[in-house]
Formats: structure tokens, sequence, C-alpha cells
């Protein structure tokens, strides 16, 4: 008998954590929902920051979630929108350091290059996306990494010159 409300115990106890996780990510989806359809852009970062908070209490409250990956890219992609370069580098970083093995990585590792630039951080940004062409030379984005290696090796004045001609 003891033994029947021991599991019973930690049945209940497990369904309620696969519920609020439930929760949580439905949470995220609705703020997410409201973020695209946004018409009036002057709410943009009020909706941003609120998703920014509930991608932190998901991946807090629910580290081991498979979904884990997939918050943590959607989480820099909306640092990245917000111009917060270095979060957004960090976050990617994570995706494609920790989570290897998700589709997401390679693009993660794709878009920490595209942070570095924006930080001015060319040689890092060069570096990284020469880290992308090695370790996925398979992927779709190879052609624009190389690209940007390209670019990068000329000053803003020097690329419009070169546009301009």
């Amino acid at each position: 008998m003891r033994c029947f409300f021991l599991c019973l115990l930690f049945l209940s106890i497990f369904t309620s954590c696969v519920d609020r996780e439930k929760n949580d990510y439905k949470t995220i989806e609705t703020i997410e929902s409201k973020l695209r359809t946004q018409q009036d852009l002057s709410n943009d970062s009020v909706f941003a920051e609120q998703l920014l908070q509930a991608y932190r209490i998901f991946l807090s409250s629910h580290p081991q979630s498979s979904k884990k990956p997939e918050l943590l890219f959607k989480y820099a992609e909306v640092l990245k929108g917000q111009s917060r370069w270095l979060n957004a580098v960090e976050i990617f970083h994570q995706v494609h350091d920790k989570h290897a093995d998700s589709p997401l990585a390679p693009l993660a590792l794709f878009q920490q290059a595209h942070c570095f630039e924006k930080l001015e951080q060319r040689l890092t940004a060069k570096n990284t996306y020469q880290e992308f062409i090695r370790r996925y030379p398979e992927h779709p984005y190879i052609e624009q990494a190389k690209g940007m290696i390209a670019l990068l090796q000329y000053s803003d004045q020097e690329l419009m010159q070169q546009f301009q001609e």
C-alpha cells in the first residue's frame, strides 16, 4: 500500500512538471504570435521584452527540455533584433557549442559571425565564418559565408566606393 502511494505521488509530480512545461511553452507561443502580428511597431519592444522574459523563465525552469536549442536560438534572434549583439553572440554560442547535434547549430554559428560584424570585430567575424565553412561544408549558406569573408577585407569607405563605381 505504501509503495502504491509513493508511486502515485511520483506520478502526480511528474505530470505536473510536464503540464507546467506545456503551459510555459504556450505562453511563449502566445507572445511570439502577438509580436508577429504587431502592426504598431512602437509596441514591438514591449512584446520583445515580454518574450525574452518568457524565454528566460522557460529555459531556467526546464533546462532539460528538448525545446531548449530552439528557444535559445529564438532568444538570440530577438536579442539580435534589438541590436544587443554581444548578448546574441553569447546565446548563439550556446546553441552551436552545447547543442551541436541540433539542426540550428550551423545557423547559430553563422549568426554569431554576423553579430561579430555588427560589433565591428572583423577578424573574429572572419574566423567565425571560416569555422562555419570548415564545420559545415555542405550547408546552404556556404557561399554567403565565403562572400562575407571577402567583404570583410574592405573598410566601409572602400565598400561604398566599389558600390558607386
